[in-house]
């Protein structure tokens, strides 16, 4: 297992090139070299370790994650964008997979380099996951069930507003009211604006109670007994 690496500066504008290329219809086999060169991806202390391994979903690969960098963790662990973006690279086979067009689908350098300052902080295609993960645990399947190189609708919804992410009981909330356990995915319609109590009319329900109610300090029971009738088959 290689030891866990973080990008310098000097790094990060290799992997930006190489992503340049990418979008390019340029095909990389393998992870690019640079990945392990001392003088563009510095080893970390500790001897922290990640496997070269698949995932199935986007929570497989956070809690996976989530327990391999546990002794990284500290309070700026999320703003590291050297070490965020060494992973990103580590896993790129399967954050930008090749096509049945033989070119690898690849989206902007928001979703591997970590862009932390503004609306795209939660778009890194793992720090995002990691940091879902670390805030609610298996509560956050509802955003985490997808492919690891795939969003999903429903991580839009809520990532927009940063208040929202972090509230526990919403997210329990929520996981109780879309997620179906048995498919391990989204109830079917959950995102279709043609559903009433979707998880948009969700967002807009929220916004009107959030005048009237300390939405931060309640649980997911109190969370749901505010809801509407519209939201009632979603609970069963």
């Amino acid at each position: 297992m290689p030891s866990v690496r973080a990008l310098n500066s000097a790094g990060v504008s290799r992997f930006r090139e190489f992503l340049r290329l990418i979008r390019r219809g340029d095909v990389a086999s393998t992870i690019p070299g640079f990945a392990f060169d001392d003088s563009l991806a510095v080893p970390l202390s500790g001897g922290v370790r990640v496997e070269p391994q698949r995932f199935a979903t986007k929570l497989e690969m956070a809690a996976y994650l989530f327990d391999a960098l546990r002794p990284l963790q500290r309070p700026e662990l999320m703003s590291d964008v050297g070490l965020w973006g060494w992973i990103a690279l580590f896993y790129f086979d399967q954050l930008a997979p090749v096509q049945e067009s033989g070119t690898r689908m690849s989206r902007e350098d928001y979703h591997y380099i970590p862009d932390l300052q503004g609306r795209y902080a939660y778009r890194h295609l793992v720090a995002g996951p990691y940091k879902l993960y670390a805030l609610h645990g298996e509560s956050a399947r509802l955003f985490l069930y997808p492919e690891v190189h795939q969003h999903g609708s429903f991580v839009w919804q809520i990532t927009w507003r940063g208040e929202m992410i972090a509230n526990r009981g919403l997210v329990e909330a929520m996981d109780s009211l879309y997620f179906d356990a048995e498919r391990k995915r989204p109830k079917r319609g959950a995102s279709s604006a043609d559903n009433p109590g979707n998880v948009r009319r969700l967002m807009t329900v929220l916004r009107q109670l959030e005048f009237n109610f300390d939405l931060q300090g309640m649980n997911a029971g109190e969370i749901l007994a505010l809801l509407p009738a519209e939201f009632d088959r979603w609970k069963r």
